[in-house]
């Protein structure tokens, strides 16, 4: 099985990237401002700022990916909170490939119980792994 995590952060205009990275004191392992370009080959713009702290994808469990961020965010517990307040969103994006002989994720009521105390849903992005 491999997996990854991000922990995003958005913000409507008006509400940047720069900020969350200031009060959060985390560098941000990708951050991107509403109005810059969603990429090179389009003219489209971002209509929302974007922060995210991620893990590598790795042949580990989700839940070590989980909480490999948790360890960085929990300590920044109001200031996320704070941040909510202030009008961001947030939410948890997991990617879980696996072989179909393999077993189920299992997010144990520990690990659910920490996700709680931060803001923002978990989303489970569950494919196959078509690298093996």
């Amino acid at each position: 099985m491999r997996s990854a995590a991000t922990y995003r952060i958005f913000g409507a205009p008006g509400l940047t990237a720069a900020e969350v990275t200031r009060r959060l004191g985390v560098r941000p392992t990708t951050a991107a401002e509403a109005g810059t370009p969603l990429g090179r080959r389009t003219s489209a713009v971002r209509a929302e700022s974007l922060w995210c702290l991620s893990t590598s994808a790795a042949d580990t469990e989700p839940a070590a990916h989980l909480g490999q961020l948790l360890d960085v965010l929990e300590p920044r517990r109001a200031e996320l909170w704070e941040l909510a307040e202030a009008g961001y969103r947030a939410d948890w994006f997991c990617l879980v490939a696996s072989h179909a002989a393999e077993h189920a994720v299992e997010l144990d009521r520990g690990l659910l119980t920490r996700l709680l105390s931060l803001p923002g849903e978990l989303l489970l992005d569950v494919c196959g792994d078509e690298t093996a």
